[in-house]
């Protein structure tokens, strides 16, 4: 009996820890394709080029990986130092996540400390992505403000978007 118990404890724990890694891994893909969003939006596209040529340049930045993404954000001078060291940081926990974490938190199905310890760390990069999320959110809206675009437009405009994406789901 004690076995199974240990199994079904291992099972809880693994469960839980996936989640928080699909979740996590979840945001900083969006974080991915905002950031290359706003790359080309200040430093790629051009005022009057068109929806048509704006998209193939986004569907070009969002193939680069999240560390180029970052790079040639930080190359044209887009992101306050703060910005760049967070950005450059989550990068790093990011990497860690994918390339070594399951190798470094072995333990974190066997014992619930490793388990907390894990969970923790996952959950400040899931904070972190967030708030960043936010950052490049303002700055997007900040840089199209000061081409005349207002408030108003940016949110039908992100309502539209929202409801083509409801419609268009799968179920």
């Amino acid at each position: 009996m004690k076995d199974i118990m240990q199994r079904i404890q291992i099972a809880n724990r693994l469960d839980l820890v996936t989640q928080q890694i699909g979740f996590v891994l979840w945001q900083i893909q969006d974080l991915e394709g905002v950031s290359a969003q706003y790359f080309v939006l200040v430093a790629k596209a051009t005022r009057g080029m068109g929806e048509t040529a704006g998209n193939a340049l986004f569907d070009k930045a969002k193939k680069n990986t999240f560390g180029t993404t970052i790079r040639h954000i930080s190359e044209h001078g887009l992101l306050s130092s703060d910005l760049e060291r967070r950005f450059t940081h989550l990068l790093s926990e990011r990497n860690w996540l994918v390339h070594r974490s399951r190798a470094d938190s072995r333990d974190a199905v066997h014992s619930d400390v490793s388990m907390q310890k894990l969970l923790m760390r996952i959950d400040t990069m899931a904070n972190e992505t967030i708030s960043l999320l936010k950052e490049i959110g303002s700055l997007s809206s900040n840089f199209v403000k000061e081409y005349g675009v207002t408030e108003e437009y940016i949110n039908k405009k992100a309502e539209e978007l929202l409801k083509q994406w409801h419609s268009s789901e799968k179920i």
